[in-house]
């Protein structure tokens, strides 16, 4: 690390070793001032130094004392900063605040310009990106194309990261300047500038995109985002500092200077938190106190449709599971609009054929499976199971709200027609690393909630689906030479958006026949805030603390 870099390295390791106002002044004698020897004062000398005394005071005081900081609780700190090996949502979050994409989604889910500023077609398969200058990582290092190249290429290169599936259609990237690259596709692909904001492709240094590199990323950042890394205490906080020299700030001060990330797993104490002013956000909000939030004195409650889903993915490669009357019965056998009005008072809405509405390629004559407990037992008895079949359903605490609950009641509604459903509880690494892994056992069930990276079904459905995708290896129809196979890939591949909207409306119908997964609801994104903070909740799920203000 050459100096430079090390000095920035030092002065933000330094952040909470700022001496605190009482110790900035101890030991100046009684009569005197600070800094200054023994000697009379008149009145005037004794306002001026007190003012000065005052701005001192003010410019030595730690950020924690500051009115710009804030703190938002969410049920589980990140597993990783490296953005390559995580796209759960929590950790998302993290990603989103210290690093930077080519393109951008705005708050109204509009694409932006990002480290790219332009881009267009060469030919129909080939993207031309010019990127943003006087950029500069928070080493201290200036932003180039050979970073972009970089990120790109390891994402590309299989195992490497669990986003593979979303730039699969990237043949190469070439440098033809220090601030541009050209992107080759192996087809003509209309996603492209799409795909430049999707999870995983923050870009990072080059020299951290190695394999030693991203070990060293995984635990201090390095990035070109609107907050620097400043510390990650495990289990109690992860801190971020406003990058004044972020570009986006477009010359205005941040609105938030500095971020305390504080994960507090359990509801109750997460929402008192809130209401006693020590957290100023909270995700994952227990929907019996979302009542008691919104009539707040100092609190209230945001909320806005999201492009998540919630849903269990299907281990189908074996029976029984392996049958798609058994994975109908599945979804038959669960009353969801008692799920949705019980546990998560009324926030969400049945979903099906894959995709959530925000989708394009969403298909809106498919319908949610309706309940039907004598139907599912019927299609048990008809693939043979006529007793019931045994299944284990394996799920993250705090992966999403009310989780346990959730799966206890879709346990319950599955024994009244013969699915004994066992129920394996992980804590998140654990869970992490089963889904980066795809490593769902026979006769096993993962809940997830998978979000769109694309709006498009290509960033969703197909990301999830695709063969090298989180659920690629579970269900045969995601293997070459099934029709839903071709049908998604020849989609990806299309620039005519009627074609490829009759294409995503087949690819969808043998989704919803087939079902290879447990189709619940779409979500509802709900926020607790304090009244002091305003932003407009996104979404996408995303918590961008420079699209925040707070009052002062």
């Amino acid at each position: 690390m050459d100096a430079a870099r090390q000095v920035s390295a030092n002065r933000d390791l330094r952040i909470d070793e700022r001496m605190p106002p009482k110790q900035a002044f101890r030991g100046a004698s009684r009569g005197t001032l600070p800094g200054c020897g023994r000697g009379r004062y008149t009145a005037s000398h004794m306002r001026a130094a007190t003012l000065a005394a005052c701005l001192l005071l003010s410019s030595v005081l730690p950020v924690a004392a500051q009115p710009a900081q804030i703190v938002i609780s969410q049920p589980a700190e990140a597993t990783t900063m490296d953005p390559g090996r995580s796209t759960q949502v929590l950790t998302v979050n993290y990603f989103v605040n210290v690093y930077d994409t080519l393109t951008r989604w705005d708050a109204a889910l509009q694409l932006q310009p990002g480290l790219a500023t332009a881009w267009k077609t060469v030919n129909e398969t080939t993207w031309e990106f010019t990127l943003r200058a006087g950029v500069k990582f928070h080493d201290g290092s200036p932003f180039t194309a050979e970073d972009v190249k970089a990120t790109l290429e390891r994402n590309m290169q299989p195992g490497k990261t669990v986003v593979t599936p979303g730039f699969t259609t990237i043949e190469a990237v070439q440098v033809t300047g220090p601030l541009a690259i050209r992107v080759l596709t192996k087809k003509p692909d209309p996603l492209v500038p799409v795909r430049m904001a999707q999870m995983g492709s923050q870009i990072l240094p080059a020299r951290l995109t190695t394999d030693d590199g991203v070990k060293e990323l995984a635990r201090r950042p390095v990035g070109t985002g609107a907050y620097r890394f400043v510390e990650w205490v495990k289990d109690e906080r992860l801190v971020m500092q406003a990058n004044h020299e972020w570009w986006g700030w477009e010359g205005k001060a941040p609105g938030v200077e500095r971020v305390i990330w504080k994960p507090i797993p359990d509801e109750f104490p997460r929402v008192i938190a809130l209401e006693k002013g020590d957290a100023d956000i909270i995700t994952n909000v227990p929907p019996d106190r979302m009542k008691a939030i919104a009539e707040g004195r100092n609190t209230r409650l945001l909320s806005a449709p999201s492009s998540r889903y919630v849903a269990l993915s299907i281990n189908a490669t074996q029976p029984p599971l392996s049958d798609k009357r058994v994975r109908q019965a599945l979804n038959y056998a669960l009353d969801v609009p008692a799920l949705i009005k019980n546990l998560y008072a009324g926030m969400g809405k049945p979903y099906g054929g894959g995709l959530a509405d925000t989708d394009f390629g969403y298909n809106p004559a498919l319908r949610p499976y309706a309940y039907d407990p004598a139907k599912a037992k019927a299609l048990l008895a008809q693939a043979g199971y006529p007793n019931g079949i045994d299944v284990t359903i394996y799920f993250g605490n705090g992966t999403m709200v009310n989780d346990k609950a959730l799966m206890e009641a879709v346990a319950d509604m599955w024994s009244k027609v013969g699915i004994r459903a066992k129920l394996e509880m992980m804590e998140m690494g654990a869970r992490q690393r089963m889904n980066n892994e795809r490593a769902v056992p026979p006769s096993g069930l993962f809940l997830g909630n998978p979000q769109s990276t694309l709006l498009d079904a290509d960033g969703s459905l197909w990301r999830i689906f695709h063969p090298t995708g989180f659920n690629g290896k579970y269900w045969v129809g995601s293997q070459p030479g099934q029709r839903f196979h071709d049908l998604m890939e020849q989609a990806r591949y299309t620039l005519d958006t009627k074609k490829r909207k009759a294409l995503y409306a087949e690819a969808t119908a043998i989704f919803h026949e087939e079902k290879p997964s447990v189709e619940l609801f779409q979500e509802v994104v709900v926020y607790g805030t304090s009244r002091r903070v305003s932003f407009k909740p996104r979404a996408d799920f995303r918590l961008i603390v420079s699209e925040m203000t707070l009052s002062r």
